[in-house]
Formats: structure tokens, C-alpha cells, sequence
């Protein structure tokens, strides 16, 4: 191996190790690589070759709107990736190995995108592959050199098992993390991390608890999520995939049971690509516990005096502390029959304020 490239081997990896443990960062790791070519613009990506789709995550050396440019249109035209996605992962190659230069430049990609950035061929290693998708390191340049573009391929090779170790260390510190699930528990409110396929990730001992109460939502022995609202089953559907269609909002939803009742919020977590790729889209589920009718408030009541179901809801509410209005919000229904629920269940309690109701219920 020649010095000069020994020495940058060493250096290299120590950035990869830097980026790792928090020393320095992957920007700094890229920026260095990219000094090696001419023109060049070093990127870690994503490409999924089934959905020919993918994206750069972390670039060095293109501005925002080349980067725009790939990862809305170019990225589903790449003419390497085909070979790229069956290339053996670690092995760093040249762009000839993936597509013969004669045939790149007859391409859409090469003439409306390489050569607007100044690029005509590349060198590329893939780190990671899962199912129908990789995670890349590639340098585009203008070198068509191939002896010289075969030496840094060469060192992407020696790059990659340092590259793998980190990425497999980064994803199991990941999935590994407690501290949310622990807060949320000390609150009493259940949050799940919901992956690809609806698949629970974690979750932490609040939402077991609530999953056992036979609200509409519950977890199969595969350890899938499912539910009986349609709806929220084909939002979560759409959160835990990859590349999801950002929402303006967090879905919200509501399952109830005779004796439970919890409102459940939807939010897709965002992240750069390469944290996407290392932990797989992750969609987050917080569950908070609502106040629910309970058919037992109507034992202590005589016949006369018995509450109708919509009447022990928006009773139960106010009993928990909810103003009318918000209880309505709960329930789904509007401000306006609320208030004819509250007025019905004064007239049959007789009382005159929600004060006095809850007084009346209380046991």
C-alpha cells in the first residue's frame, strides 16, 4: 500500500472512531474523504432497490439544491444502483464495475445531473444492507482515471469494516435507550416506538398495563400493533414506513372499553436518513389514560335517578376534573350536547354546579 494512502487509512478511521464516540462528527469524517478526489462530493446514502428510491443523507461538497435535485428525481434514475444493490457489502468498486462509462454517459442521470455538478464517474463501497436496502458510501468526481479512481476505491474497502462496527455499535446504543420509556412511566403514561410494518420496537411498562384493558388497541403475539379504528390503523400504517410522508400534525385517536378509556397520539419521529437507516423509521405512540363512564357510578344511584351511557361519560368527566368543553373534545361530541348531557344528569341528581355533582358521586 503506498504511504501516502496508509496514512490516510489511519487517519480516517481515527475520524470514524472520533464520530463515534462524540469526539468529532460525521461531517468531519466526509469532508476529509472528500479531499482525496478531484471535484469531488463525498456522500453517505440510502437506496432501496425494489422501490428504486433513495436519497444522500450526509453530503460533503454539494450545495442544497444538487442535494434537493437527487434525492426528489435523480435518486429514482441512478443507473449504478441496480449493480450497486447486488454488489458484495464492504467491497469498495469503481463506477465501470457498476455500468461501463460508455454506456453512463448515454444516460439522463449523467448528462442532466453529473455533469451539472462538474462530476463523471465515482467510487462507492456499500456498508450496510438489509432486505431490499443499503446504506452507501460514495465520492462522485471528475477523475475517469482508472488506476487512480481503483486506489480510493481500494481505501473504501479498508474503510468498511471500521464503518460497519460503528453503525452496528450506533443502532444497538439505539435501541438500547431507556431514559424516555422511564419518564413517561413515572407520569403514568404509556409510550411505544412503533418500526416498519407496525412492529413494536419498545415499549415501556405504562402502555403493557394500558394494552391489557381491552380498549380497541392492543398487540398481537407477533408483536404487531393493531386496532379497531380503521382510520389511525392506516396512519400508523404510513408513520412506520420508510421515507413517510411528513404529517403537518400529530394524529390523535381515542379507543374506549366499559372501563377504559385512553387517548392515543400519533407522531412520526424525523431524522436524517443514516439514523433512519441504522434504526428504521420509527413512529412514536403516547397513550394517556382518560376518564371513562364507569357503569358502577350508576349503582349508587336509585332508579330514578339512573344516568344513560353518554350521560355517565360526560358525569365521569367532570368528575375527573374536565370542563364541559373539554369532555366534549373526549368524547367527540359537540360543546352544545354536552351541556344538554350536563343538564339532563342535574335534573335527575338534583344539584346545580359541578361541584355538587362530583360531591354526589363521590362514594
Amino acid at each position: 500500500m503506498p504511504a501516502t494512502t496508509h496514512a490516510n487509512l489511519e487517519s480516517l478511521t481515527d475520524l470514524v472512531y472520533g464520530a463515534l464516540f462524540g469526539e468529532t462528527d460525521w461531517q468531519d469524517f466526509l469532508d476529509t474523504l472528500n479531499t482525496r478526489m478531484p471535484d469531488a462530493k463525498t456522500t453517505l446514502f440510502y437506496h432501496d432497490s425494489v422501490a428504486g428510491a433513495g436519497a444522500f443523507s450526509l453530503c460533503s461538497g454539494l450545495d442544497g439544491s444538487s442535494l434537493d435535485d437527487y434525492n426528489r428525481y435523480y435518486c429514482t434514475v441512478n443507473p449504478w444502483m441496480p449493480k450497486a444493490a447486488v454488489r458484495p457489502v464492504g467491497l469498495g468498486v469503481i463506477a465501470d464495475q457498476m455500468l461501463p462509462h460508455a454506456e453512463l454517459v448515454k444516460t439522463e442521470f449523467y448528462n442532466e445531473y453529473l455533469r451539472s455538478i462538474g462530476c463523471r464517474s465515482s467510487v462507492g463501497v456499500t456498508i450496510l444492507r438489509e432486505n431490499s436496502r443499503s446504506f452507501n458510501l460514495s465520492t462522485l468526481t471528475s477523475s475517469t482515471d482508472t488506476g487512480f479512481n481503483r486506489l480510493n476505491a481500494d481505501l473504501l474497502t479498508q474503510l468498511a469494516p471500521h464503518l460497519q462496527r460503528a453503525f452496528d455499535f450506533m443502532r444497538r446504543e439505539k435501541a438500547s435507550n431507556e431514559t424516555g420509556r422511564s419518564l413517561f412511566d413515572a407520569i403514568g403514561v404509556g409510550l411505544v416506538y412503533i418500526g416498519e410494518g407496525c412492529q413494536i420496537r419498545s415499549m415501556n411498562l405504562a402502555a403493557e398495563q394500558m394494552f391489557a384493558e381491552d380498549a380497541g388497541i392492543s398487540v398481537t403475539p407477533t408483536g404487531h400493533l393493531v386496532c379497531s379504528d380503521r382510520d389511525f390503523l392506516e396512519r400508523l400504517t404510513s408513520a412506520s414506513r420508510y421515507r413517510a410522508p411528513a404529517a403537518a400534525e400529530p394524529f390523535i385517536a381515542r379507543f374506549r372499553s366499559s372501563c377504559a378509556s385512553f387517548k392515543c397520539t400519533l407522531v412520526r419521529l424525523t431524522s436524517d436518513l443514516m439514523t433512519e437507516f441504522l434504526q428504521g423509521p420509527t413512529a412514536a405512540l403516547i397513550i394517556e389514560r382518560m376518564p371513562v363512564a364507569c357503569p358502577e357510578l350508576n349503582d349508587r344511584l336509585s332508579a330514578k335517578e339512573q344516568l344513560t351511557a353518554a350521560e355517565l361519560r360526560i358525569a365521569s368527566s367532570i368528575a375527573a376534573g374536565l370542563s364541559p368543553r373539554e369532555a366534549a373534545r373526549l368524547h367527540g361530541i359537540s360543546y352544545e350536547t354536552a351541556r344538554t348531557h350536563l343538564k339532563n344528569i342535574y335534573s335527575k341528581l338534583g344539584v346545580n354546579s359541578q361541584v355538587a355533582l362530583v360531591r354526589r358521586l363521590m362514594p
